[in-house]
């Protein structure tokens, strides 16, 4: 018998796989991974092809894809177009959810900002934001009309997608600290504002490096807000006015001491 005539009772596709005997009787009663046939003896029995679903339903199942989801796209032996189209539209649904956490990761650290300065949170406006944000999120940046020029200063400064989620992230948690603040009424003088003056002030020299090409494209983006994500451009617009006040006061503290 050959390698692909080789069968499996189900024990022995379950020790095989690391699946438990339940979970394959489930699968094939809903048929998600039917038995292949009967032995002589009528015990029912998988196939090495069988074997080879049970590991693509695994694979998937393992990337959040529900059963159902899996009996309608996976088991009709998808092409490997079909396959790439697959995995596509469950990335973009893993970053969806990575986006959320971030979201409400941000929305803590704008809480804890706002108590540092002595002020209860507006607790409106962070939910307002913490729902705005979960509707936009890096990918939707996929539709915005980069120029050639910038996108050739952004690819040499973001070599990996991991670089501009890094930063994405950053922004919003700094951005969000200080739409908080502004809506506490803190001042920009305030050990707090001053705190997100300097991790802001950071953040854009890392991603200039004093660069004049980053810095103009930059320059070119933020000017161009209109076209932004919506989600994006409106925490934008309640924050940067803070940020501006609180960033002019920290260089302006910063020039004293040097003095």
């Amino acid at each position: 018998m050959s390698d692909k005539d080789k069968t499996f009772l189900i024990g022995e596709l379950a020790a095989a796989t690391g699946v438990t005997v339940r979970t394959l009787q489930h699968y094939d009663k809903i048929g998600l991974l039917p038995t292949s046939g009967r032995t002589e003896g009528g015990r029912r029995y998988y196939t090495e092809e069988d074997m080879l679903s049970l590991e693509q339903i695994i694979f998937y199942k393992s990337l959040g894809l529900s059963l159902q989801e899996i009996r309608d796209k996976v088991v009709n032996r998808p092409s490997l177009s079909q396959i790439e189209q697959i995995l596509h539209a469950q990335e973009v649904a893993l970053y969806k959810k990575i986006e959320d956490a971030h979201a409400g990761i941000a929305a803590i650290e704008a809480c804890r900002t706002a108590i540092a300065s002595g002020n209860y949170p507006s607790w409106q406006l962070l939910t307002g934001f913490i729902e705005t944000l979960k509707n936009s999120n890096l990918m939707d940046w996929r539709q915005y009309a980069f120029k050639d020029a910038q996108m050739s200063v952004f690819s040499k400064r973001f070599e990996n997608e991991q670089d501009a989620f890094d930063l994405y992230h950053t922004w919003r948690v700094l951005a969000l600290k200080a739409a908080t603040l502004a809506k506490s009424g803190v001042s920009p003088d305030d050990p707090a504002a001053q705190a997100m003056a300097e991790d802001w002030r950071k953040m854009t020299a890392d991603v200039t490096q004093g660069d004049p090409d980053r810095i103009h494209a930059f320059a070119q983006v933020q000017a161009d807000r209109s076209a932004w994500p919506e989600g994006d451009r409106d925490l934008m617009e309640a924050s940067q006015p803070f940020i501006d006040l609180a960033v002019k006061r920290y260089l302006e503290h910063r020039s004293q001491k040097q003095k």
